[in-house]
């Protein structure tokens, strides 16, 4: 990688070699799409570089960022780093509170954000003193509003088309690779967020990993995405910055994840990234429709999907691939249907990550032809520290490492990684940064795990998410999480049982798979908190528990007792970060009485 490598530097490539080559596309107002080309992509951004230089902008000053995913987004992003700004993004879904004491953190003069209701939080901030070195606010959109303080984006790159040329270039010539290029502020699942400091070169040799490893995405027609997840959680970060200016492909921006299906039908993604509960969605709804099927249509499907996941799983043993006769029947005649109609049937790469997938879940996809790979990271190791290879996945593993990173298992179990991709520290947080980084520069993750004699990383847990039975015994709670999670009609699961003399869990219900729920179960569909508080349904989940989860791990494991909570779990409602984790320390919170009842 030279000195002038960075991500600014592949975006001006790219407009130089595809100018008119689409890069952006968003929905229109009016139906259709608005689309950018690389030439606009560059022009934009440099136009919004040269505006916050004329606001006074200095090398290093972090700017504020936050609103869904759409163009002007990445436009601001590229446009603050091209000027040797730092981006600092927030989640839409934090309170005013919560987005003032990043902004303050990041001591960000500027901040830009989308539409009237992100506005009107930062002025709520700025009204009560929580922003005191803030500015100006700059919004996307163009709304009116009586306030010296707030200005337009398009007025900023006004301002910057009529300012010197000279001046930026001279600011862009001197971003380097080694200097920190994006702030990802760690949701967590407790206390403030951790600033991450990720740097150009760190962003890209991810990157060029990952397309090492999965070639098949190199050619700029072969790189389609949609864009859905956060820009602020670093798995997106990923697919719509690093690999797309590592391609030069395509990103569709959805802003309503509500609409992905949506969206995946306009778009017909080569790479999908999908965390673990978006993938089981897909599932419940999938089986839901699958178990409509009666008479000669049952059958074909099991047999396709029979013939699909035995050519599959021949593949991944002897690494040839599998092209038989009955492997091709099955696709024509019933698969590449069931794929197309998801919008899913120009895959190459399907990715999942930020938490744990059942290994259920990889199996069911497998048996449609769609391979679900995991890969391992974190916001500290620039997204991706380990990946599968998309020829021979080994399900249940996450991986190896990618080019340049290192690994270690330490003596407790906690896996230690090294690399030029790592995180230099957290930005204005030396205490937490010497919790996670050592002397020797490895990188504790906290994250338990294990690695075969062929380098195949294995999680098994979290160091901080271990309980401790009653006796003494050391259990992580992921692995029965999942196996619950399978039961049809469950959508969320916690395990609990912290200094207690066996193990429970609380469980909610999934709306979309309700119907299957109550059939098995034998009780009239209701609503969820109607089914969660029918004995019938306790009494029969508790049967599943015992055969889905508790047969298959041992004694000390084993979950004794089920609390079904009225309601799921959700961002809004607090319990999920913006990735959908479970935030344990809001839920035993929010649920003490249900979790103490578990123990009566």
């Amino acid at each position: 990688m030279s000195r002038t490598d960075t991500l600014v530097h592949r975006l001006a490539d790219l407009a130089a070699r595809r100018g008119d080559q689409v890069a952006l596309r968003e929905p229109a107002p009016g139906g259709g799409f608005t689309e950018r080309t690389w030439r606009d992509y560059r022009d934009h951004s440099r136009e919004i570089a040269a505006g916050l230089l004329a606001l006074g902008h200095e090398p290093g000053e972090c700017v504020a960022l936050v609103g869904d995913n759409r163009i002007d987004w990445v436009l601001c992003e590229l446009g603050i780093m091209s000027v040797r700004g730092i981006p600092a993004p927030i989640y839409t879904t934090l309170l005013h509170e919560q987005a003032a004491w990043i902004v303050d953190h990041a001591q960000a003069r500027i901040a830009i954000c989308d539409g009237r209701a992100q506005l009107d939080k930062l002025r709520t901030a700025w009204d009560q003193g929580l922003l005191p070195r803030l500015e100006r606010i700059v919004t996307m959109d163009a709304l009116e509003v009586d306030d010296p303080r707030v200005s337009s984006l398009a007025a900023l790159r006004a301002a910057g088309r009529a300012s010197d040329p000279a001046r930026l270039q001279a600011r862009v010539d001197t971003v380097s690779p080694d200097e920190t290029a994006l702030l990802i502020y760690t949701s967590g699942t407790t206390g403030l967020p951790k600033a991450v400091q990720l740097d150009h070169r760190g962003m890209l040799m991810v990157a060029d990993g990952l397309l090492q490893r999965v070639p098949g995405v190199n050619d700029p027609e072969q790189y389609a995405v949609v864009s859905y997840l956060p820009l602020c959680h670093v798995a997106e970060q990923i697919f719509t910055t690093m690999l797309h200016l590592s391609t030069g492909g395509r990103v569709t921006f959805c802003a309503d994840m509500a609409r992905i299906k949506e969206a995946l039908l306009d778009v017909r993604p080569t790479v999908f990234l999908g965390v673990p509960r978006v993938w089981e969605k897909f599932q419940a709804a999938l089986s839901a429709r699958f178990a409509e099927a009666t008479g000669l249509k049952a059958r074909l499907l099991a047999w396709a999907r029979q013939a699909e996941l035995e050519a599959f799983r021949a593949q991944v043993a002897t690494g040839v691939p599998q092209a038989g006769l009955a492997r091709k029947l099955a696709r024509a005649l019933v698969l590449d249907k069931v794929r197309a109609a998801l919008g899913l049937d120009r895959l190459v790469i399907a990715a999942t990550g930020a938490a744990p997938i059942a290994l259920e879940t990889l199996e069911f996809f497998a048996s449609i032809g769609i391979v679900v790979l995991e890969g391992y990271g974190m916001s500290e190791t620039s997204g991706v520290a380990t990946s599968s290879d998309p020829s021979r996945p080994r399900f249940g593993t996450v991986g190896q490492t990618l080019p340049g990173v290192e690994l270690r298992i330490a003596e407790d179990g906690e896996i230690l990684l090294r690399g030029r991709s790592m995180t230099r520290g957290y930005l204005r947080q030396p205490e937490q940064t010497a919790e996670l980084l050592d002397d020797q520069g490895w990188l504790h993750t906290g994250d338990l795990g294990s690695v075969d004699a062929e380098g195949f990383l294995r999680i098994t847990g979290r160091k901080k998410d271990i309980i401790i039975t009653a006796g003494g015994k050391n259990v992580a709670p992921a692995e029965m999480e999942g196996f619950i999670k399978q039961i049809p009609g469950v959508a969320q699961a916690v395990v609990v049982g912290d200094r207690q003399p066996y193990l429970g869990a609380l469980v909610t219900l999934n709306p979309e798979t309700l119907a299957e729920l109550a059939q098995a179960a034998g009780v009239p569909l209701g609503p969820p908190a109607a089914l969660a508080a029918d004995p019938r349904v306790q009494a029969w989940l508790q049967e599943q528990v015992e055969r889905c989860c508790n047969q298959k791990v041992a004694r000390y494991q084993t979950i004794k007792k089920v609390r079904i909570l009225e309601a799921d779990f959700s961002v809004e409602g607090g319990e999920l970060t913006p990735t959908m984790k479970v935030k344990r320390n809001v839920v035993s919170e929010r649920y003490r009485q249900e979790i103490d009842s578990l123990f009566a």
